[in-house]
């Protein structure tokens, strides 16, 4: 399911006076100098030359260390260029000038961001709504960075703060919307983002991510309106056509969920999970070949998940084609998740068939040490042991 976040990364034009304001005349040689040195690196930096602008400023810092604008905007030729630590290092240079300085505190959030350094981040958006409690960007962006830290409740106040100064503020319930989704409020996700479609009916990320959330309440019908309108928008059809057929499959819709499949397959012939759900929803139609050559696909794309393996594994042995593959399907798949009971389940029944009745009560065993109320093992180890001691009779 998507999961875009918005956040605001530009940088913040700061106002302060750069410029010598008094005429040539009165102006020394030095600050002639430095102001001619300001206004190459603004040119150089409206020209997109920010190694040239860097090397001005620090022409320009060389004359007048004391200027925290200069750091400032130093930091900000640096942060465009890239230099995320050296924009970082500027300014906090700025700051160590000029500490209550307003956007200085918010620019380096923004190049920490980039460096992944999110707690940090947090603190300067912090310390920025200190000198101005009303910057709708910095509550955005450490909420953003509340979310990737996974402090949904932190987040979700921030965002309901930029929604409280901007009640109209498409970023702001779009992002309360993602938290909230991913605490698993999906009700108040869907409410978040039905706002966001009434300021913007064109946002379709927020549309399809309302219709995943309608999908975790159940509301299939509602997810495949939703996910049908992304699609005929003509956006995300790699994502969006994967999950209209998931919906389709709890349906038990397994034509339409095929189509769907098939046509997320053909925009991404690498979607594993496509194969695999594809695989379900034929299995469930009947069509076991179809079936086992979609998973035997996903396998071959993702040779790690349990789950195909598991799946090819148990149709095999429904359908009594290869017991032998099977069961070296599901000895593949409990190696690569030893702790999901419904796999050791599948080969004790696998083991069975082939009358290997002592290697199927180990595997019960070791399920009902994980699940000890597990009636259908319980049942299958019985008849184990009867037909075991039936053989050595």
């Amino acid at each position: 399911m998507n999961k875009k976040i918005f956040i605001t990364l530009s940088i913040i034009a700061l106002t302060g006076n750069l410029f010598f304001t008094n005429c040539q005349a009165e102006m020394t040689k030095k600050d002639k100098k430095l102001n001619s040195y300001i206004i190459a690196a603004k040119t150089s930096i409206q020209d997109k030359q920010y190694t040239n602008a860097i090397e001005y400023y620090n022409k320009a810092i060389s004359l007048n260390s004391k200027m925290s604008d200069l750091y400032v905007q130093r930091g900000s030729a640096k942060y465009l260029k890239g230099d995320y630590k050296g924009a970082v290092a500027d300014y906090t240079k700025a700051l160590e000038i000029e500490p209550n300085k307003e956007n200085v505190y918010y620019n380096r959030g923004i190049a920490k961001s980039y460096l992944k350094a999110y707690d940090e981040v947090i603190s300067d958006y912090t310390k920025e709504l200190e000198i101005n409690d009303k910057n709708k960007n910095a509550y955005l962006n450490r909420g953003t960075a509340e979310v990737l830290l996974n402090k949904y409740d932190e987040a979700i106040s921030d965002f309901t703060k930029l929604i409280e100064i901007d009640n109209n503020n498409e970023q702001g319930y779009y992002n309360r919307g993602l938290a909230k989704r991913n605490k698993g409020d999906y009700d108040g996700a869907i409410e978040d983002y039905t706002k966001v479609l009434e300021i913007n009916p064109d946002n379709t990320e927020a549309r399809n991510n309302r219709g995943a959330a309608k999908y975790y309440l159940k509301d299939y019908q509602g997810a495949i309106e939703d996910y049908t309108k992304v699609i005929n928008a003509g956006k995300n059809l790699k994502k969006t056509y994967h999950n209209r057929g998931l919906a389709y499959l709890m349906l038990k819709k397994y034509e339409n969920s095929i189509e769907d499949f098939t046509k997320a397959i053909k925009y991404n012939p690498q979607n594993d999970l496509a194969y695999y759900d594809r695989g379900i929803a034929f299995e469930f139609t009947g069509n076991t070949k179809a079936a086992l050559e979609d998973y035997s696909e996903a396998i071959k794309i993702n040779p790690k998940n349990a789950d195909y393996y598991s799946n090819r594994g148990a149709l095999l042995s429904k359908t009594n084609k290869d017991l032998k593959q099977a069961q070296n399907d599901l000895d593949i798949a409990i190696k690569l998740d030893p702790d999901d009971t419904d796999k050791y389940l599948t080969r004790a029944i696998i083991y069975c068939k082939q009358e290997l009745y002592l290697a199927a009560i180990d595997d019960l065993n070791i399920l009902l040490k994980i699940d000890q109320t597990n009636i259908h093992a319980k049942e299958l180890r019985s008849y184990a042991i009867k037909s075991m001691m039936s053989i050595q009779q």
